[in-house]
This record gives C-alpha cells, structure tokens and sequence, in this order.
C-alpha cells in the first residue's frame, strides 16, 4: 500500500496573490498541530502545492524528517476564475453539477483533473508502497479524489477543515480507503 497523508493548508491571511498568500498567526499554530500529528511516521516524501500557504503547513514536517518539500505546480489549487465570484458557494455548486463548466479565466472540473491527476499518478508510481505527505488545497484534493472515486464530490468539500489531513490508502493507481485524521 502507498499511503498519501493530504494535508489541507492551515488558515491563510486572504490575498489575491495566490502565490505567496502566508499563513496567518493561528494558521502557524495549526502548521504545528499538523507537524507533532505526522512527525513520528515514516515519511518518505513532503511534496506540495506551489503556493506558501500549503508549503508553509508542511514545512515542519520536512524539517522532521530531515528533507526538502518538493514543489510541483501541477498540484496548485484549482483557479475558479480570473476575478472575484460574487457568491463563492453559488459557484462551486455550478461547477461541480457541470464538471465541463468553466468561469473566465477559470478552470472547469475536468480541466483542473486534467492538471493534477498525470502528476498525481506519477506520484503514485514513483513512491509505491511508501508513506507521503502532499501539501494540498481544498478543490484540488477533493478534485483529485473524485477522479479515483466518483462519490467524492462537493459535500466532501464542504466538510474540509483549515487545516485537515485526509489518509488516502491506494494500491497502485486503485483509491483502497479514506479517512480524517484527528488533530
């Protein structure tokens, strides 16, 4: 078995640029609570979203285990759209009932899929049979998870948590068990 620990990114200081949005004084606090959750497993990669709030909340586990984070750009969060939604709920829900839908400037479901889930399943490959952790974002987890079972979908969104770490246990490219650890 390949288990991924997903780690949604702790609580952020809102700004446009996604790139280097940081994560607020209570989301350093979480990073921690994060950190102490995962430190003692055998982690054989810390791999993460480009954007510094998602490395930001796996950082302390890399210093853990004493390796780098490995940035992929591929997993960087789903873009909804260029601007501003005016009703951001009202916007996920017209995108996942329309998984070919797409705001401007946006991605539509399956665009963003198609995305990450190449990268993802070189991931798979790559660590097969090991422990990784993936510094992740809240559409494009559950995107990625969708794509290995379609029963993941908005409602799993909605329950995510800042931060959260999801256990993912695959066999080969095959989704086996899911579960929210506590923290």
């Amino acid at each position: 078995m390949t288990i991924v620990y997903f780690v949604r990114h702790a609580h952020s200081i809102y700004s446009p640029d996604e790139y280097n949005r940081s994560l607020s004084l209570k989301g350093l606090q979480d990073a921690n609570f994060v950190t102490n959750r995962l430190k003692d497993q055998q982690i054989n990669a810390v791999i993460s979203s480009p954007y510094k709030r998602a490395i930001e909340t796996v950082q302390g586990i890399a210093d853990a285990q004493g390796t780098q984070v490995i940035v992929l750009e591929e997993l960087k969060e789903r873009i909804v759209a260029s601007g501003a939604v005016a009703d951001f709920e009202e916007a996920m829900c017209h995108l996942w009932s329309e998984p070919n839908f797409a705001y401007e400037g946006g991605e539509s479901n399956l665009d963003a899929q198609k995305r990450a889930i190449p990268t993802f399943n070189e991931i798979l490959k790559q660590y097969e049979n090991t422990q990784i952790v993936v510094g992740t974002h809240g559409n494009i987890l559950t995107l990625i998870l969708n794509a290995f079972d379609p029963a993941i979908g908005l409602a799993f969104w909605r329950e995510l948590k800042m931060p959260d770490i999801i256990k993912a246990e695959f066999h080969q490219l095959e989704l086996i068990s899911l579960k929210r650890m506590k923290l």
